[in-house]
């Protein structure tokens, strides 16, 4: 419920949530359910969130965001290798990694500068087409040089 909580706050209430059979968004949406929505409907102007859940029998239907996931831990591999970080390290990383995600091209690209940018999931989520901080990027490739200071017990990501 904070992990949705925290989506909600950074891209806002999202009409329909697409998602498997996990506990964690069954046990979700059980609890929206079990709410009073009259009540919340009163208070408030927000609209009840639809669940789209996938056939229990058919994992490939989420292929498409699985995918995404996959590019993800690719990026957490290249960028991190054998590091190990703090919360707030890895939390920045991932956001970094949720950036370049984001402005993966949806259309063509031409190789003429002159013509339109293609559309990207960023222009549909913050209508901005810079992405990155290259001069952080620069400050912080030192810091994860340092090694695993943070836990002497972590050996392996």
């Amino acid at each position: 419920m904070q992990a949705l909580r925290r989506f909600i706050a950074r891209r806002g209430r999202p009409s329909t949530i697409y998602c498997d059979n996990g506990t964690n968004f069954d046990g979700a949406e059980g609890s929206l359910k079990r709410l009073d929505m009259d009540l919340v409907f009163k208070y408030s102007s927000a609209q009840r969130i639809s669940w789209k859940f996938n056939p229990p029998g058919a994992p490939w239907w989420g292929g498409w965001w699985e995918r995404l996931i996959r590019v993800i831990k690719q990026l957490l591999r290249r960028a991190l290798g054998r590091a190990c970080l703090t919360y707030q390290e890895l939390a920045t990383i991932l956001c970094d990694c949720e950036a370049v995600v984001n402005a993966r091209p949806l259309t063509y690209m031409s190789s003429d500068g002159a013509d339109l940018s293609p559309l990207t999931p960023s222009f549909f989520l913050l209508y901005v087409r810079e992405v990155g901080v290259p001069d952080c990027d620069v400050l912080d490739a030192k810091a994860l040089d340092k090694g695993c200071d943070f836990h002497k017990s972590c050996t392996s990501v």
